[in-house]
């Protein structure tokens, strides 16, 4: 990953350290899994803004959730499939 994605990976090693790695080295090959590392991506920065609401950022932070489910859910489909 490039450096513009730093915080990306830094804020995934952090959400899910025990996929992280394996995320990172997968992002590139595969379209479905580098779309939910930058929606992931979008709603971090989203979260960074100061200027929105509290119910902007808990709806924010709902969607982070969700994103950070289907991103563990993914990865681990690729180990299992990448292991078979």
């Amino acid at each position: 990953m490039g450096t513009g994605n730093f915080s990306v990976v830094t804020d995934l090693h952090d959400e899910i350290p025990e996929l992280a790695d394996a995320l990172s080295e997968r992002v590139e090959p595969d379209v479905f899994l580098s779309e939910a590392v930058e929606d992931f991506r979008k709603v971090c920065t989203l979260m960074d803004d100061t200027s929105i609401t509290a119910s902007e950022r808990a709806e924010w932070a709902h969607i982070k959730s969700e994103l950070l489910n289907e991103l563990r859910r993914m990865v681990q489909r690729k180990l299992r499939n990448t292991s078979e």
